[in-house]
């Protein structure tokens, strides 16, 4: 099969490696698509994130794919359903002498049933198969639009869980389709004045339709003086970073009320990047992936989020070279590839 591999030197490739085999807990998937995670994957293929990671590998960690095999100790998952984040090599394993940084960007992948297995050895560590989970057959999307819902679902289960409600005043630093996601989530949850603070002019019009009550560029106006004055001189209760800059981080805190926390979201490039920052003002809130799932569900079913909004290409996997360039030339902000 196909898989797409970096060594972290700003390279990727297709490769052919094995088909991968199931074990008697596991399911092998056709991969139907993996998308983007952008500023995370740049880093993956830059070499660039914060912990070390082992090259080559096989990347990509937002899929979707159908059962076509099950293990023998499989008991809860069938062939022919659809499930999230299928991987041809899970993390610290290796396969077809490639690691695993996910595997997601391959053509077949495996998924395991959790619950056969925690119940037939009680105390494993579920691990990142907690995160692969079935998307039910009344729920009519296409493989694209179904990897938006890890996203979405991080997304608001880390909104939630920095307890934003009726009447907080939110700035999210960065207009990608995560700051997108925040500000939905931030509104939905009652964010008032919800603030996007982004570079760029273009991205920041289109953030505009995810709830954004004010926009700032940065690159243009004093983000800090300016939240204050939306905010009636108290500063902003909340600050959500998707853009992982140190620099622009540190300078957002500025923008922060008395008792106001910034909650740090994207990676950024080094450990220590939040040295210096005093922790009483760092919120570090959870991801929602596993608990927000049946509500994502549940606002698909009634219409409530158009999933299309967040990516903002469809490509064939085999294009997956020039994907990426488009995104370090910033003329896509996140790609759906298709197996």
């Amino acid at each position: 099969m196909k898989a797409a591999v970096t060594e972290g030197k700003g390279d990727v490739k297709i490769v052919d490696v094995p088909v991968p085999e199931p074990g008697p807990y596991q399911c092998l998937c056709r991969m139907l698509a993996c998308a983007t995670c952008t500023g995370t994957d740049l880093k993956i293929i830059h070499g660039k994130l914060p912990w070390e990671e082992k090259y080559p590998a096989i990347f990509g960690h937002e899929s979707v794919g159908k059962v076509l095999k099950t293990g023998n100790k499989v008991r809860y998952i069938k062939e022919g359903e659809t499930y999230l984040r299928p991987m041809s090599v899970y993390p610290g394993q290796k396969f077809g002498g490639y690691h695993s940084i996910w595997g997601g960007f391959s053509e077949y992948g495996l998924i395991t049933d959790m619950k056969a297995l925690l119940e037939d050895n009680p105390g494993t560590e579920p691990d990142c198969m907690q995160y692969q989970m079935n998307i039910p057959g009344d729920i009519k999307i296409s493989p694209g639009e179904a990897i938006m819902l890890i996203t979405l679902k991080e997304t608001a289960g880390f909104v939630a869980d920095m307890k934003i409600t009726l009447n907080n005043s939110v700035a999210v630093l960065g207009a990608g389709p995560v700051a997108m996601s925040m500000c939905l989530f931030a509104k939905f949850f009652g964010a008032f004045p919800l603030i996007a603070v982004a570079r760029r002019d273009e991205p920041l019009e289109v953030i505009r339709r995810f709830g954004v009550n004010f926009t700032v560029n940065n690159s243009k106006e004093d983000m800090v003086k300016k939240a204050i004055e939306l905010t009636g001189g108290k500063g902003v209760d909340f600050i959500i970073d998707t853009a992982g800059d140190e620099k622009l981080f540190a300078e957002a805190c500025r923008m922060l009320a008395g008792n106001g926390k910034i909650a740090p979201y994207a990676t950024f490039t080094r450990a220590d990047a939040l040295e210096g920052i005093s922790e009483s003002k760092i919120l570090k809130a959870n991801t929602g992936e596993v608990p927000a799932h049946n509500y994502l569900l549940d606002l698909v079913r009634m219409n409530k989020v158009n999933l299309k909004d967040f990516y903002s290409h469809t490509m064939p996997f085999s294009e997956i070279g020039k994907g990426f360039e488009m995104l370090e030339k910033r003329e896509a902000f996140k790609i759906v590839f298709e197996m």
